[in-house]
């Protein structure tokens, strides 16, 4: 009769058990978290919860943590490295802007009306949120109407994003020849990485010809025919020309990690380059999980270290990393002109107390920090010396510059930043400068604490 002998210098109880299962997973914790390559501040976030919960932290680390997925990267490099093999890098040049930002959101909504019933072969539209209301379900019945008509249809919604949409919008313009898929999903063994990662790009392309990109989603919040209260203070671009064919790779590249679908199959669309169509200059930029680096960030960067005169920021939340953040002071107190236009109050409470700290330091650096107070402020510009402009989906926060997936482009053109200086100076005339009576709370002990903890929180936000 063979008789085990335990070989262990300790007795194999549930005691010991117990204790091993915690130190593993608080490993894990720890492993996954330096791997990341995150901040010290974020790292050290997560120590009380690795002492007094390591369990409960393995799960969410193992669902939501990470930063960067090497193996997406590689396949998103491949398709790029293919485009460029068909046709040759995209240039800058040649391109044609329009700014989309009127108060109600209508002209938005119906360039994108006019580009969907205007597309000849193809219409490839991305989005974070498509609300099952009035927009959403007008947008959907024109691309089941161009789909049924033989073009080619492909809608691709965030996971998270568009939560509450129904399914059968999607099933029915699937049912009239269209494509649909979500990305990302957050139910384990569906998704593909962290379900922290979310595609916040809004990109619609026509025909690789023609590009419609900002931060508004498809949804009444966000544009409609008739000005709304409700409606957050918004605005995209349209660019026709090779920028457009930058967007499409950038489309395509997401479509074939969502739907696993081969990247060879979308051969002749990598080798479209459009005709020139104007004479703006502009570079898009990719950034999230699926990139090496953090290019957006490091073009931020750039633009920030070689500012001569002038910085204006417009976002809806302001919680940079501590690098950037540091650049911007130094930026204000070399006597750069640093502008930050945020909205008095965002739809989201703790960004808006994490946000204060860092407000209050650029003000005393010598920034010009402005309040809008009508609407939600929603835009998200980046303005350096007057030269450069740069566009997208990404907000100024932890979360857009190191964990979504964001689109933006870099445009130099002197017709497209008169129309947005234009945008901002009339945000600026419904804003008020940063006062300390406008956070009198924050000098209270309560006031204090609640900002702390908010600015701790903020690279998880």
């Amino acid at each position: 009769m063979l008789v085990w002998t335990n070989p262990l210098p300790f007795a194999l109880d549930a005691e010991n058990l117990w204790l091993g299962l915690r130190l593993l997973a608080g490993l894990f914790v720890i492993i996954r978290v330096v791997r990341a390559r995150v901040t010290l501040s974020y790292a050290l976030l997560w120590v009380p919860a690795v002492l007094f919960f390591p369990l409960i932290t393995a799960a969410v680390i193992f669902l939501f943590g990470g930063r960067k997925h090497s193996a997406l990267a590689k396949a998103k490099q491949g398709i790029m490295a293919s485009a460029r093999r068909l046709a040759g890098p995209v240039t800058p040049s040649g391109n044609a802007f329009r700014m989309l930002g009127d108060r109600a959101g209508r002209d938005t909504l119906e360039a994108l009306e006019a580009e969907i019933l205007a597309a000849r072969h193809r219409i490839h539209i991305s989005t974070y949120i498509l609300s099952p209301d009035a927009v959403g379900r007008e947008i959907r019945s024109l691309l089941v109407r161009r789909a049924r008509e033989g073009i080619e249809v492909r809608l691709l919604v965030d996971a998270v994003g568009s939560w509450g949409t129904p399914m059968r919008l999607g099933r029915t313009l699937v049912k009239a020849g269209g494509q649909v898929a979500r990305f990302n999903p957050v139910l384990p063994m569906q998704g593909k990485g962290s379900a922290n990662w979310r595609n916040h790009r809004k990109i619609a392309v026509f025909d690789g010809q023609v590009a419609i990109i900002g931060g508004q989603n498809l949804g009444l919040a966000y544009m409609g025919r008739e000005p709304s209260n409700r409606r957050f203070r918004d605005c995209s671009f349209r660019l026709a020309g090779p920028a457009a064919a930058a967007l499409e790779q950038v489309f395509i590249a997401d479509w074939c990690q969502a739907t696993d679908t081969d990247p060879a199959t979308f051969a002749d669309l990598l080798h479209n380059r459009p005709a020139p169509q104007g004479e703006a200059d502009v570079d898009v930029i990719a950034s999230g999980p699926d990139c090496v680096n953090d290019p957006l960030w490091e073009k931020y960067v750039a633009l920030i270290e070689n500012a001569r005169v002038s910085l204006t920021i417009v976002t809806p939340y302001f919680v940079p990393d501590k690098a950037l953040f540091r650049l911007l002071v130094a930026a204000a107190a070399k006597g750069r002109r640093v502008r930050v236009l945020v909205p008095r109050r965002s739809d989201h409470r703790l960004l808006d107390f994490a946000r204060r700290w860092y407000l209050r330091q650029l003000k005393e650096a010598g920034a010009e920090i402005l309040f809008f107070k009508p609407d939600v402020l929603h835009a998200k510009l980046f303005i350096a010396d007057d030269e450069s402009l740069v566009i997208g989906s990404a907000n100024l926060d932890m979360r857009s510059l190191f964990l979504n997936y964001e689109i933006a482009a870099v445009v130099r053109d002197p017709a497209a930043l008169t129309a947005v200086k234009s945008f901002v100076a009339s945000l600026e005339a419904e804003s008020t400068p940063y006062s300390e009576d406008l956070y009198r709370r924050s000098r209270t002990w309560r006031g204090r604490m609640i900002e702390a903890i908010s600015k701790t929180l903020a690279p998880l936000l």
